[in-house]
């Protein structure tokens, strides 16, 4: 788990100065790449149960305006076994809908896939109107077209995301959910 986000600065200390990054893309299919991926377990609310582990995906998204991150939250929950599906799906794992699916979450970082992407309209804790792109679907390799939600052109070849190799044996699965498939 990389926290070198959550590392303190003390008040004599020095920083590196840096700007806020965000950039705002228009809603269309875009490529992404995941950049990490962390296992966490959720401190609950009234829609997720306290102590259901997630794993927080952090995904590199290429669009007109250019690259954003998007962080997705995949719950281990069996009501949000259809968001893992897709995102499995998409990042080329070969899973079979209908059928138990053991997910190799080693190797998650690294994976490509399109994904569907939205602008999400919340207001802050202040109450001040914001927007963030959010991930509306993950779409199978080859779905959907690539761009935004204007007429767009069909990926190519070169561009369609690869599946990543699989193992021949299921890998141990920590704990994550004692065992079963999906």
């Amino acid at each position: 788990m990389n926290n070198t986000n959550n590392e303190v600065i003390g008040w004599g200390d020095s920083f590196t100065a840096e700007e806020n990054e965000f950039t705002l893309i228009s809603p269309g299919n875009y490529p992404f790449t995941v950049k990490s991926m962390d296992r966490k377990i959720y401190d609950g609310s009234g829609k997720i149960p306290n102590g259901t582990p997630y794993a927080e995906v952090k995904c590199e998204v290429t669009g007109p305006e250019g690259t954003t991150s998007i962080i997705e939250r995949l719950y281990l929950l069996k009501r949000m076994q259809w968001k893992l599906t897709q995102f499995f799906q998409s990042i080329g794992q070969p899973v079979v809908v209908g059928q138990p699916f053991q997910p190799n979450w080693n190797t998650v970082v690294g994976s490509q896939g399109i994904a569907e992407v939205e602008v999400n309209e919340y207001n802050d804790k202040n109450g001040n109107a914001q927007k963030n792109n959010r991930i509306k679907n993950f779409l199978k390799p080859g779905e959907g077209t690539q761009g935004p939600a204007e007429p767009v052109q069909q990926m190519s070849q070169q561009q369609a995301p690869q599946p990543q190799a699989q193992p021949q044996t299921p890998p141990a699965n920590n704990g994550w959910n004692g065992g079963a498939a999906f």
